[in-house]
């Protein structure tokens, strides 16, 4: 056993000062890397803070939109530059009545077909 504590006396002798240099570089490090990490979080919270600014007003555009759309259709604002808007919007309201249509047609053919089997019963 003495010899046992005689070797590790003499790795601790030879490697002990290099081992605590490499805990203390290891240390600050660490200490580096905690700061760093702090700042990343800092400047990620600011840009989350941003993008909720963004996505906000990207939100009110919208509202926007849609009001102004409304009052286009309804001819109660004449705004330079919009008529390109309101001839689309016109079509798509057009197209989406015709959809409508479309879709009763089909459930009252399928109405029609139930009851002509219904009838045959």
């Amino acid at each position: 056993m003495a010899t046992k504590k005689g070797d590790m006396k003499k790795v601790i002798e030879k490697y002990g000062p290099m081992m605590k240099k490499f805990g203390n570089e290891v240390g600050e490090a660490a200490k580096k890397g905690e700061e760093s990490l702090i700042m990343m979080s800092k400047v990620l919270k600011i840009q989350m803070d941003i993008l909720g600014g963004t996505l906000q007003k990207e939100k009110l555009f919208h509202e926007i939109g849609k009001d102004v759309a409304a009052k286009l259709l309804k001819g109660s604002i004449d705004l330079p530059g919009m008529d390109k808007y309101k001839k689309r919007l016109l079509e798509i309201d057009a197209e989406g009545r015709k959809k409508k249509k479309a879709i009763s047609r089909v459930k009252h053919t399928n109405t029609q077909k139930k009851i002509k089997k219904s009838k045959k019963k």
